[in-house]
């Protein structure tokens, strides 16, 4: 998202852990130019994709208010990778505001749960210290989105990615969390949301490096080819992922 380095592509991929399904944006003015930004790494037109929200005065509805708060959360991740904490700190407030919002409209928000679990995951990105107070309090919200709506993208992306990146100490359990992501991966495909939505798109990234991380490298191979087939354009994963992985697997 500066992302040349691949250990900066993988703490995004992990800090991002993905946002909503596109149903909820589908007619949205912006979620071309988001895809665009995500495909070239352009976080200055991710930037100005908010600003552009902001200014406009139009955040009114909850699907407005979650589309906000997803395309802050792509950022803050961004932000969080490349060490500016003070400005992610204020995105976070943001967003935690516009989350407490949505969840006094629709107190039984599924996303917006998810998305009060990522958020507070953030805090814990800036300062791991936190871990200690809050990760138990960003898994509860989290596992209750999943009470919710079993079927949440944003939910089992999240639960996903907590299983995946965890220490096993700690209840880590990267082939557990991969059922999660290819759940999330397979209720996008059979709603047929998967044409330039860059939830999906990360979505079989994470699941890419899960595979491979597990020594699953055929599986590996598989995504990061299909991953190509659906964007050819997407830079961080042609000139950076892919060919590393190849190079592993050849070595």
């Amino acid at each position: 998202m500066e992302w040349p380095k691949s250990t900066l592509n993988k703490l995004i991929i992990t800090l991002i852990l993905i946002s909503l399904t596109t149903a909820i944006f589908a007619e949205s003015p912006y979620k071309k130019n988001i895809y665009r930004a995500f495909i070239a790494r352009d976080m200055i037109k991710w930037e100005k994709v908010i600003r552009t929200i902001e200014a406009s005065n139009s955040i009114n509805t909850v699907d407005q208010k979650l589309e906000l708060i997803n395309y802050y959360y792509g950022y803050i991740g961004y932000l969080i990778g490349i060490k500016q904490y003070t400005k992610a700190e204020k995105l976070i407030i943001k967003g935690e505001n516009l989350i407490t919002e949505v969840l006094l409209i629709s107190p039984k928000n599924a996303t917006a749960y998810s998305f009060k679990g990522s958020f507070i995951g953030f805090h814990i990105g800036i300062s791991k210290f936190k871990a200690i107070f809050l990760k138990s309090e960003s898994k509860c919200n989290i596992n209750k989105a999943l009470e919710l709506d079993p079927q949440n993208v944003q939910a089992l992306i999240d639960k996903g990615n907590t299983l995946y990146y965890a220490p096993r100490l700690l209840g880590g359990n990267k082939k557990e969390a991969l059922t999660y992501l290819l759940k999330a991966a397979n209720i996008l495909e059979q709603k047929k949301e998967t044409n330039e939505n860059w939830v999906y798109l990360n979505l079989l990234t994470i699941i890419a490096d899960a595979y491979d991380k597990t020594d699953n490298l055929e599986e590996a191979k598989l995504y990061y080819e299909k991953i190509l087939r659906d964007e050819p354009q997407i830079i961080w994963v042609k000139n950076d992922l892919y060919p590393k992985f190849l190079a592993k697997i050849k070595s």
